[in-house]
């Protein structure tokens, strides 16, 4: 007997300590606890009342709570596999309405809310199967819980709590996002940990253990930004992944006055807000590496991080946007009230602008960026990245880079191609093998890139490419990448150097030895210019009035060439507007030593 108590006391204490051992969480504060405390309004109505981009934000939230209130319900309808877009739409109505009524007081808001959150907790499930969606669900259903709670009645109370608890905190066992580094580890463990705090008074020991959890995994993913702040999955789930994690750190520090400790030592996480400032381009695109879309949006949650860094200059570019574009942003609007939040501790009138035009990271997505200035669409901006093509979301576009000069996107990345559209078709999208499918999709295999290839090989998709050097002189701005793994043997060696010159013309070299077999390579660049060849070295690109020419140096025999960029499969998206041009380097023979230097 003694030994069976001692056998299952070891497993209880192994069990314990996959996570650590359950910490000390303290006595939170009475509701609303989550991000805005009782009291708080005051200086958010004061902030909106001095006019400005605070009061076009407020108007923002109230139209679309205003529209909401001759809306049904939202009704469980599946897209794929996924029940996200519905999650991200609660997320977005309750989260509105509750504003609203946190700041006006009226009861239409409160009692549309209340019903939305009803009407969410009576789905069958919030399909934990895709546990972004369960996360998501849990957040918006535990900020209506905590932010209306004195107005609701018990019987209301009573039906959301239950589904907080039994279709989102109770689901999450065995969930592999605690043990992810990635945007997973952070929507979900920020919505887990909502649910836990609100309903934190009348299933205790659940919700400490959960919060407690939740502690232990959330810096796994924090691992990930680098030392310099670059987050490896890119501008778009940057704005995903690091808008969650801002979530759950307001969440703890409302609710206990502190964040327990969680971002001691995590100045990597808040080094992020200059990684993003630099991602966007003097003519509002961004660098859309890996699975990121194209456009740059108002990044609101910079106003949280600015309040952190004391770096209010990280919110000019978003600020030199919104006088452009307007309040233009992405699927995380849906937690835009904390730009309300955040915003009333800012003098938007007293924004600086940026000291520094470089910007390079090490890290597991390495890059260096550089852009001329901060005030003109025709400033230069050149990006670079090293890194993997295995990683979460990742692309084959080791080595490529972006160039923006005139008010021209001379040298561009696609971006990404919606995961339904494939997902429906049959691709296996989410192997990262090198023979996986995911590598055929036009936008994410080489093809697309601005790399060099070798012609019918695929580049390793599983080694690390750093970047070597870095210039900053005004005469070499960029960086050099030593990219022979990258190659897998095809090529005895590679180095690549990708950096503008004095007048910021940019220059692309590329130093090589061949490998065992005669090879043919591809040099590629996708460009949104009308593209014509001149001769047998050179190709004219034509936008807005502007021209560049695109000259290769080699003593090696080369033609110019222009491929369309149509899908090559029916589930590839078009790409209108778009081409690619470059050079075909042939016969490079067994151990061959080529250099080619191409200009633009």
């Amino acid at each position: 007997m003694g030994r069976k108590i001692h056998f299952v006391l070891i497993i209880c204490l192994f069990s314990l300590s996959s996570y650590g051992m359950p910490r000390e969480i303290p006595e939170p504060c009475s509701h609303p606890r989550l991000v805005l405390r009782a009291g708080e309004e005051k200086a958010v109505k004061e902030a909106v009342g001095k006019g400005g981009i605070m009061a076009e934000a407020y108007s923002y939230i109230k139209e679309f709570s205003d529209n909401l209130l001759v809306e049904p319900p939202l009704e469980r309808i599946m897209t794929g596999r996924r029940l996200l877009s519905i999650s991200r739409q609660a997320l977005k109505r309750v989260f509105y309405l509750s504003t609203m009524y946190r700041l006006e007081g009226d009861k239409k808001y409160s009692e549309r809310a209340v019903s939305e959150m009803l009407a969410l907790c009576r789905f069958s499930d919030w399909n934990p199967s895709h546990f972004l969606d369960v996360g998501e669900m849990t957040m918006a259903v535990s900020i209506g819980y905590d932010w209306l709670y004195e107005i609701m009645g018990e019987a209301e109370k009573s039906e959301i709590r239950e589904a907080i608890l039994n279709k989102g905190l109770r689901t999450s066992d065995g969930q592999w996002f605690f043990t992810s580094n990635n945007n997973w580890n952070q929507v979900c463990n920020a919505g887990m940990v909502y649910g836990a705090l609100a309903i934190y008074d009348d299933a205790q020991e659940e919700a400490k253990a959960m919060i407690s959890k939740c502690l232990d995994s959330n810096p796994i993913s924090l691992a990930s930004y680098s030392e310099e702040g670059c987050y490896p999955e890119g501008y778009g789930y940057w704005a995903y992944g690091t808008s969650f994690q801002v979530m759950l750190i307001a969440a703890l520090e409302s609710a206990f006055g502190s964040d327990l400790g969680l971002m001691n030592g995590k100045e990597r996480f808040y080094n992020s807000s200059r990684f993003i400032s630099m991602m966007s381009t003097p003519m509002h695109n961004v660098f859309s590496y890996f699975d990121g879309g194209r456009r740059q949006n108002f990044q609101h949650i910079q106003a949280w991080m600015a309040t952190k860094t004391k770096d209010l200059s990280v919110l000019y570019p978003e600020l030199t946007f919104h006088s452009d574009q307007g309040l233009i942003m992405h699927d995380e609007d849906r937690l835009f009230p904390m730009f309300l939040i955040a915003g009333r501790m800012i003098d938007f009138n007293a924004i600086p602008k940026p000291e520094d035009n470089y910007y390079v990271c090490s890290g597991l997505e390495p890059m260096f960026i550089y852009r001329s200035g901060w005030d003109n669409k025709t400033d230069t901006y050149l990006a670079v990245k090293g890194g993997r093509a295995a990683d979460n979301h990742g692309h084959i576009d080791t080595g490529s880079f972006v160039f923006e000069s005139d008010g021209v996107s001379w040298a561009i990345d696609l971006g990404s191609q919606n995961y339904n559209s494939l997902e429906t078709r049959g691709v296996n999208l989410w192997a990262m093998d090198q023979e996986s499918q995911r590598w055929d999709v036009f936008r994410i295999g080489a093809e697309s890139h601005n790399i060099l290839t070798v012609k019918g090989k695929r580049p390793i998709v599983d080694v690390r490419i750093p970047i070597l050097e870095v210039w900053r002189k005004n005469s070499r701005k960029g960086c050099g990448l030593p990219m022979t793994s990258f190659y897998g043997g095809d090529l005895d060696s590679c180095y690549r150097k990708v950096f503008l010159d004095k007048n910021d013309n940019l220059h692309v070299e590329d130093f090589f030895i061949g490998g065992e077999t005669k090879h043919n390579l591809f040099w590629t660049m996708c460009t949104e210019a009308e593209a014509r060849i001149l001769g047998p070295a050179t190709i004219e690109l034509r936008k807005d009035g502007k021209t560049r020419i695109l000259r290769l140096s080699t003593k090696h025999y080369a033609s110019p060439r222009i491929w369309p960029t149509t899908p090559r499969h029916d589930y590839d998206a078009d790409n209108p507007g778009t081409c690619l041009v470059g050079f075909e380097i042939k016969n490079v023979l067994p151990h061959e030593k080529v250099s080619i230097k191409v200009t633009l």
